[in-house]
């Protein structure tokens, strides 16, 4: 009950700032935020990360949306090992619900938040929310296999 608590809490702040983005950035220039390093830019992207399938909405949806309920069947069936794991994918299904809501209302995601120290595609909330549960899965899943390993060479050594 707590992941669809906290699922729901990340998907409407997503949502959030994705209307307030629409609100007060769409018809203005960019701004910036942090000189140098953080700046605001309604974009919309109409692929998926990077743009990628730029324009094959209909194909990101159907895809974003088989895999979001795989998430969320393993979810509901507590299929993870570990609460942190499980706080990953939580993290995975609600970027993936925020981004998904805009492909099927707009037809593409509102994208504005923006590094200002290097090229890098704008982006949005939901996927901060993807990025950090995944990058945050390959960690932990890193450190269980060397533990794991460090384990067996021990137990070898023995």
């Amino acid at each position: 009950m707590l992941n669809i608590i906290l699922v729901a809490i990340l998907v409407a702040l997503d949502q959030l700032f994705k209307h307030l983005a629409t609100q007060f950035l769409s018809s203005s220039n960019p701004i910036t935020v942090i000189p140098n390093l953080l700046g605001l830019n309604y974009v919309h992207n109409y692929g998926a990360g990077f743009s990628i399938l730029s324009g094959k909405v209909d194909f990101l949806i159907v895809i974003t949306s088989l895999a979001l309920i795989t998430i969320a069947v393993a979810i509901l069936m507590k299929k993870f090992d570990s609460k942190f794991e499980e706080f990953c994918f939580v993290l995975i299904l609600a970027g993936g619900i925020g981004n998904l809501i805009d492909r099927v209302l707009n037809g593409f995601v509102v994208d504005y938040l923006e590094f200002l120290f290097i090229r890098f595609p704008v982006f949005n909330f939901a996927d901060i929310l993807i990025c950090c549960g995944v990058g945050l899965f390959v960690l932990y899943t890193i450190k269980v296999e060397f533990l794991s390993k460090n384990k067996k060479d021990k137990n070898s050594n023995e």
